[in-house]
């Protein structure tokens, strides 16, 4: 028989471990309980085995958006078919491939099994179930509709999962093409144009500018790429630090929203996020001050943040939400105005779902523009310089040939 490792507490309320031997967990917490304990953890030992094969979530096991999005379909399908949350908890887990899925789930099965509540149970894993998950679960569990808010809960990770793939997609090849046109730059500069044009440098006449131009950069980057290397770099992590910053990231976040063309982009993103967000919770049966506190942590932009830390005070006053966003005049003119309808008539919930599928469809079409110009614009660039390199180089191989000639 397999052996379970515990932590139990005694009559006295004293703290035990030890092991456990029985064919199953739940076998083995039932003798532990006819023994009078009361169980806190009860987990089946880690092998040294497992430990090479890392059934922990690491650094490269994490639980990826789109896994528990598939993992909450299936959860919501098992629910609405009548099992039981710790039974489907259990099926689900025996049908999921990937050991950092199992692992969390089985972690959410034990709690809810020694009588945690799910979204209790779910709230142990940040990293894994974010704030939006925890409440719609809270909503689910308290009003007696688990199977439908995990429904609810599953559409709105996919409309996430899809808005930000079709982010990743559009965007993939721009920053591909810029990396590898920076790598192809600096070993140019580095490496062959000082030896195709150092030949030119005892000219005895004066080299045409693109030609001067081209030396006086191709010794720059000849003497100092691995200052250059390491200055971007730093540069990048520096980006990184700072914008994470209390001081200087609401700055950073502002910024990024006025950036031309990728700003406006970036309003839309967050906009169908909070719409999406906002309405899921509400029809969830989340109370209006609670979903704008959880929108507020998942927005990925303090500016935006703040606007809706503020929308809370508002409402909690008694104060419209709409006036409150129209106010703070960072989202979208349509947001405020679509909100005050919703207040007004009652159907806050599925005017944002509705705005928020527009606003997905713009983005869409907004992100498709925007590859349309950037394609191009990036071989242009590439091109430019090229035809700089070419010119540099051939210039004075041309006034030499005319010297040749003349003379």
């Amino acid at each position: 028989m397999p052996l379970y490792e515990y932590t139990v507490l005694d009559g006295k309320g004293k703290r035990r471990t030890g092991l456990v031997d029985s064919s199953t967990l739940q076998t083995a917490r039932e003798k532990l309980r006819d023994e009078g304990l009361f169980v806190v953890t009860l987990e089946k030992p880690v092998s040294r085995s497992e430990e090479k094969t890392g059934t922990d979530i690491g650094l490269f096991r994490r639980v990826s958006r789109s896994d528990l999005t598939s993992a909450t379909r299936q959860l919501a399908t098992l629910l609405k078919a009548g099992l039981p949350l710790v039974q489907a908890l259990e099926a689900l887990s025996e049908q999921l491939e990937k050991p950092a899925v199992r692992k969390v789930l089985n972690s959410v099965r034990d709690r809810v099994n020694e009588g945690a509540a799910f979204h209790e149970a779910l709230a142990e894993h940040p990293s894994v179930f974010p704030p939006l998950y925890v409440q719609m679960a809270k909503a689910g569990e308290t009003g007696g509709f688990l199977d439908e808010i995990m429904i609810r809960l599953s559409e709105t990770l996919e409309k996430e999962t899809r808005l930000r793939n079709r982010v990743m997609a559009a965007l993939v090849y721009p920053i591909i093409m810029t990396g590898l046109g920076f790598v192809f730059l600096l070993f140019l500069f580095a490496f062959v144009v000082p030896k195709v044009v150092g030949v030119f440098s005892d000219f005895g006449k004066a080299l045409p500018l693109p030609t001067r131009m081209l030396l006086l950069m191709s010794d720059f980057t000849s003497r100092y790429w691995l200052w250059i290397v390491i200055a971007a770099v730093l540069a990048i992590f520096a980006y990184r630090r700072l914008s994470v910053s209390d001081r200087f990231g609401p700055s950073i976040d502002s910024a990024r929203l006025r950036v031309p063309v990728f700003g406006k982009l970036r309003l839309r993103i967050a906009t169908v996020r909070m719409a999406f967000i906002l309405g899921s919770l509400l029809s969830g049966g989340v109370p209006l001050i609670k979903s704008l506190e959880v929108v507020s942590e998942v927005m990925g932009n303090r500016v935006l943040s703040s606007a809706l830390d503020r929308a809370v005070l508002s409402v909690s006053r008694g104060e419209s939400l709409a006036d409150s966003l129209r106010v703070s005049g960072v989202f979208p003119p349509l947001i405020p105005r679509v909100i005050a309808v919703g207040e007004e008539s009652g159907e806050l919930a599925g005017l944002l779902t509705g705005v928020a599928e527009s606003y997905e469809e713009e983005v869409a079409s907004h992100i498709q523009a925007m590859t349309a110009i950037l394609e191009p614009a990036l071989i242009l660039i590439m091109a430019a310089v090229v035809l700089f390199v070419v010119l540099g180089v051939l210039l004075p191989i041309f006034e030499l040939n005319q010297l040749v000639r003349t003379g």
